[in-house]
């Protein structure tokens, strides 16, 4: 076993490079013959000098003997890395030359050692797999080919989306998971090692051009494989923060961070999704960008690809302004939208009936209208939100009353603010601050005897006010002036998909925070995002109507727990025998797998004896 350099020139770039295979001497019926057992690639991180003591060391590795000799650090890492791939292509059916298809049927007894048996080189396979398979339901590999990418690019994408639904993390980070900890390259049949950071940003830029391609395929193949057809369009904006200043970014910029993260750049994401939880449309837009003002773009751009229908528009009270209102009922839409205004009035047509479930129970009645033809309002009552308002009533009253005794403190101390006007400006501020309750509070700055300094601050809660302050009641407002409370509600409910999805973005796939500097980057870190949503999406969705309803966390730590293991032990006549084998599913996993309806079977077993 050796070595073996050659030197090829690239037919398109005309430039030379190095080529290195590990090669071993076999004798055949025609004369001895050099045999071709791995490529390692156009450098090996080795002078040539020490090429020797490289094929030593890995053709003791695969023997399983015991080192006499003392290798440096670097000479027994790469020795373990080769001999692994070596074994790895050895124990293949195509590899394995003198094993033929019959052998491999056949119960095979072979005698080894019990006590020398080892195993070696554990890849996670289980998460891997599963997604892997809502891909090719998704017929991802097949459009990306047809897209223009080459076999690599389209493994090295399948790499990048699957690590982001099972390993989300940095791309740095999954290029470590994908070369050392996964197995998604025996899957695919595609060794990451042999590829390069590099190259998963060259593959993420190419993603990005065809967006809007893909995302047209998603939404055909997702109707068509499901076999449902949308009605709905849900449509909601949320942001992400960015670590650094991203000065190279135009859409990085200072908004309102959903996450309170006001020190950093943000940037923004809408959705458009229907009421099966998946996604037809996606925008990035920039951090300060401003919820009404994206939603005709987006839905011009939803309705471009629906020649069909005019879904039914859900938007909550951020972006449901007068203007946006206007705009979808010129435009033919019907819409259902929290309202951000109170009712005209509060004249029941009825009494208020059960609209939620008995977890979340809400009470809702239609308010009489002069004018039923065009828009109908519904007043809703939720002793959920009037629980979240009351305990967040307390938090506000706190907060206020912490900084009023912190300011009456203020004036006994002797370098503390006691000029008259000055406290009163203080507390004006104090009220801008904290304007969600200080409205239901009279305060007041008692007055020296001069009027020149402030000797005491007074403040009592005005109870009326209080009152019409953060309550459990809400108003919907909708042109399907023919639905009835309960529908209507429920219409609106399902706004908690798009709430959902950002929450799971957020929090299960990595979304935050970007560590990219520049635009094309941080989108298309985004865009690998919402591709692994798709593929869980489409995992959730079928095992949701088999009435699983696990969430995609608990789901990822159950498929986990399968692993290919490499077991290799001493024969009767001194070799060694390499095995090769998945885990089986057990529990849990065979019952995702039933719902599912794909096979448990993660390859086949393979060996070697060398």
């Amino acid at each position: 076993m050796y070595i073996k350099k050659t030197l090829k020139t690239d037919p398109k770039s005309g430039k030379t490079y190095s080529a290195y295979h590990l090669v071993e001497s076999v004798r055949t019926e025609k004369g001895p013959r050099q045999r071709t057992l791995l490529y390692m690639g156009s450098e090996i991180e080795l002078p040539e000098g020490e090429h020797k003591l490289l094929t030593q060391r890995i053709e003791g590795i695969i023997a399983g003997e015991q080192s006499l000799l003392s290798y440096s650090e670097n000479i027994e890492r790469l020795a373990q890395i080769y001999a692994s791939q070596v074994i790895r292509r050895l124990s293949t059916p195509e590899g394995n030359l003198e094993c033929t298809e019959k052998e491999r049927l056949e119960p095979e007894f072979i005698s080894i050692d019990v006590n020398s048996i080892e195993k070696s080189d554990p890849r996670s396979v289980g998460a891997e797999h599963l997604m892997l398979q809502m891909a090719n339901q998704l017929e991802i590999p097949g459009k990306l080919q047809e897209l223009g990418l080459s076999k690599t690019d389209t493994s090295i994408a399948l790499g990048s989306i699957i690590a982001r639904a099972v390993y989300p993390d940095s791309e740095r980070s999954t290029y470590s998971w994908l070369c050392n900890d996964s197995g998604l390259g025996e899957l695919i049949d595609f060794d990451f090692k042999k590829s390069s950071l590099d190259k998963l940003y060259q593959v993420s830029d190419k993603l990005l051009t065809h967006k809007i391609a893909l995302e047209s395929h998603f939404e055909a193949i997702e109707c068509k494989f499901h076999g449902f057809k949308s009605t709905i369009a849900l449509y909601d904006l949320t942001n992400t923060y960015m670590e650094g200043q991203a000065k190279s970014n135009p859409k990085a910029a200072h908004g309102v961070s959903k996450e309170k993260r006001i020190d950093c750049p943000l940037v923004t994401m809408g959705l458009v999704m229907n009421e099966y939880g998946f996604l037809n449309r996606t925008s990035f837009l920039p951090g300060n960008a401003s919820e009404p003002k994206t939603l005709e773009e987006m839905i011009e751009n939803l309705s471009a690809h629906q020649n069909l229908f005019k879904p039914t528009i859900i938007l909550d009270a951020g972006i449901a302004t007068k203007d946006n209102l206007a705009w979808l009922r010129g435009k033919g839409y019907t819409y259902v939208v929290s309202a951000r205004e109170n009712a005209p009035s509060i004249d029941l047509e009825g009494e208020l009936v059960a609209v939620g479930d008995l977890n979340n129970l809400v009470k809702a009645a239609l308010i009489k209208s002069e004018d039923d033809n065009e828009e109908k309002w519904l007043y809703c009552e939720s002793e959920a939100k009037a629980a979240v308002a009351l305990e967040m009533k307390q938090s506000f009253k706190k907060r206020f009353e912490d900084d009023l005794i912190k300011l009456s403190n203020g004036l006994s101390r002797p370098k503390g603010r006691k000029k008259y006007t000055k406290v009163i400006e203080r507390i004006g501020r104090l009220k801008e601050k904290h304007r969600r309750i200080s409205g239901c509070y009279e305060v007041n700055a008692i007055a020296s005897e001069d009027g020149a300094t402030a000797t005491a601050i007074e403040w009592k809660v005005i109870d009326e006010k209080m009152k019409d302050k953060l309550t459990g009641s809400y108003f919907l407002r909708t042109n399907l002036v023919g639905m009835g409370a309960k529908e209507l509600w429920q219409l609106y409910n399902t706004l908690r998909g798009v709430e959902d999805a950002f929450r799971f973005m957020k929090s299960s796939l990595g979304l935050r925070p970007v560590y990219h500097q520049k635009e094309h980057r941080v989108d298309g870190h985004l865009w690998i995002t919402i591709m692994a949503y798709h593929l869980i999406q489409n995992c959730l969705y079928q095992l949701k109507k088999q009435e699983i309803n696990y969430q995609w966390k608990t789901i990822r730590k159950f498929m986990m727990g399968r692993v290919r293991v490499t077991m290799n032990a001493k024969t009767v006549d001194g070799k060694t025998l390499y095995h090769r084998s998945s885990t089986k599913a057990e529990g849990e996993q065979k019952e995702i797998y039933r719902a599912l309806g794909i096979p448990s079977q993660i390859l086949k077993a393979h060996k070697t004896i060398l």
